[in-house]
């Protein structure tokens, strides 16, 4: 009557205990409407985590979890920790290690898995596969550099064009294709990006105008030259300065500055086009029970965390979408996918959103996308208050444990339906492990005791 069976099990009805409530994974009407993890610090967020993809694994879904604070790093080995092994041993439950793990790391930033053994792999991001829109609002440009960097943008994809290196001979049509509100342009860097911005604040600075304002070019207020520092570009300054000449582009040297020196705090963490490290391989990474966790807890940069993100979905979604369609020429259902967004309120906070609607466009889109293609989305976080409705209309599932702050729990009323107002009450005084959960395969959410998990976590809550 419930209807609360699944191959995934997240635990038992208080107050019934021989009724298990679990999420079904064969039902495109469950996960892939997406699935919201919510409550305070200590509520039991991460135990419900790592036994969801402990359980997901078991299951044969593809799982990717995005981990900012590295407690997942040590999922593939037992827990050791002797409330939980109280509390598995209670529910005749053994400790157990996910299989099938890989942890993936930006190259140059350590990991925070400290075991022998173990996949471990770094891997670097590819400038041209993110939209330039994308990343002028993740790196926050004003204005002015915006317009600055959509011009240098452009006159870097002629200089590509005139130096042969995209497109070349049969890509015209792959280079009319492209839509820069969801991709970048292939074979373009960041470098080279910096060596056509670093060609225009030469001009800029050397403009009359700059001259007119009686700074002191002697103390090198102006650049005498400068140095190209891509590969593909070094050598061809006559080609690029006869575009940036014609270019028109606006002057304002502090503005070009400014825009050089974004550019250059990215390139100095070296994550973009690293010849020590290969791209993500989403092929990979969807494969059936794999479990890959992308360890940014070393990043310490939440700009450097949204790139990765926001290029870790894009990829997904088109992977997914290639393996879906296989799937229907085969006339077979492909692999399920979830994607987990450890402190998702860091990336789509209400502030954020307002300030990056492409990046929100690409989500919603992946999101609805998703919905007819086995991808589900999983959107954890400790400030449900941060989250704006409209990331909260993305989600039809939700865990809701502890939340103790009263103007939360009726915001959340307002956006979630079908838990009544005793149920809601409930969710100041939940004690750690319990959750008040509802999911669309069930008649009813009820409240549940969610089962612990048999993985190590770094950081138990």
């Amino acid at each position: 009557m419930l209807k609360v069976g699944g191959d995934v099990r997240l635990g038992l009805v208080v107050g019934q205990e021989e009724i298990a409530v679990g999420i079904p994974t064969d039902k495109k009407s469950v996960l892939p409407r997406h699935l919201g993890i919510m409550g305070t610090t200590g509520g039991g967020k991460s135990t419900t985590v790592a036994g969801l993809v402990h359980q997901l694994q078991q299951a044969g879904v593809a799982t990717i979890l995005i981990d900012v604070e590295g407690e997942y790093t040590e999922i593939d080995l037992p827990t050791a920790d002797p409330p939980m092994l109280t509390a598995l041993h209670r529910r005749e439950l053994t400790p157990a290690g996910a299989k099938n793990l890989r942890v993936l790391h930006l190259v140059g930033r350590d990991t925070s898995r400290e075991a022998p053994g173990g996949l471990v792999k770094p891997f670097c991001l590819r400038f041209s596969d993110l939209s330039p829109y994308a990343v002028m609002e993740i790196l926050d440009l004003p204005p002015a550099q915006q317009e600055r960097f959509l011009k240098a943008y452009d006159t870097l994809k002629l200089v590509l064009k005139d130096l042969n290196i995209f497109p070349q001979r049969g890509e015209e049509q792959q280079a009319f294709a492209i839509d820069e509100l969801e991709t970048g342009y292939p074979r373009m860097t960041l470098l080279q990006l910096i060596d056509v911005a670093g060609v225009f604040t030469e001009i800029a600075a050397n403009s009359k105008e700059e001259k007119s304002k009686g700074k002191n070019t002697e103390a090198g207020e102006f650049p005498r030259a400068f140095n190209l520092v891509s590969p593909e570009l070094r050598g061809k300054e006559p080609s690029i300065k006869q575009r940036a000449a014609v270019a028109q582009a606006p002057g304002n040297v502090i503005s070009w500055r400014g825009l050089l020196g974004k550019l250059w705090r990215v390139q100095r963490l070296q994550v973009f086009d690293n010849s020590k490290a290969s791209r993500l391989d989403h092929a990979s990474l969807l494969q059936p029970g794999s479990i890959s966790v992308i360890d940014l807890s070393d990043t310490d940069s939440p700009q450097v965390n949204n790139l990765v993100i926001a290029d870790l979905l894009r990829g997904v979604q088109k992977q997914q979408e290639e393996n879906a369609q296989k799937a229907e020429a085969a006339k077979k259902h492909p692999t399920p996918v979830v994607v987990i967004i450890e402190e998702a309120h860091e990336f789509l906070s209400a502030q954020r959103i307002s300030q990056m609607p492409v990046l929100f466009q690409q989500v919603a889109k992946i999101a609805k996308r998703g919905r007819k293609r086995w991808l589900g989305l999983v959107f954890v976080t400790q400030l449900p208050q941060h989250l704006p409705d409209e990331v909260l209309g993305l989600i039809n599932n939700f865990i809701l444990h502890k939340i103790a702050d009263g103007g939360v729990v009726d915001r959340l009323r307002k956006s979630i339906s079908g838990i009544d107002k005793g149920q809601w009450s409930m969710l100041p005084g939940l004690a750690p492990g319990q959750a008040v959960v509802s999911l669309t395969s069930m008649t009813r959410p009820l409240l549940v005791s969610i089962d612990p998990t048999p993985c190590k976590l770094k950081l138990v809550e």
